[in-house]
């Protein structure tokens, strides 16, 4: 029998570390960008157009891929979310269950 388990705490961890990771990436791009954009005075003609090209493509592409991790953290925090409510309501019928019940022993 197939089984999912999830930890609320683990969700948020792991939803907390895809967070660093889109931070240290966009600053480590914008970095690179900066160094590139020094060189971009040296280039005329064709080579320049062509750079400006490539450099709004990667814009385009950085910014995909920073989307798609705040959108993973995003559901990895909902699910956290939706595991503990399903806990809580869980927990709550199986309490509801034996109110009032004496077992004779």
């Amino acid at each position: 029998m197939d089984r999912t388990e999830a930890e609320a705490a683990v969700l948020e961890r792991t939803a907390a570390k895809f967070d660093q990771v889109n931070r240290d990436l966009e600053a480590m791009l914008k970095a690179l960008m900066s160094q590139l954009e020094v060189l971009r005075g040296a280039w005329q003609g064709a080579g320049g157009r062509s750079f400006e090209q490539v450099k709004t493509q990667w814009a385009d592409d950085q910014a995909v891929i920073q989307r798609t991790l705040a959108e993973t953290a995003a559901a990895l925090r909902a699910a956290g979310r939706g595991y503990d409510a399903a806990d809580g309501q869980a927990a709550g019928r199986l309490a509801a269950t034996h109110r009032g019940l004496e077992l004779p022993l």
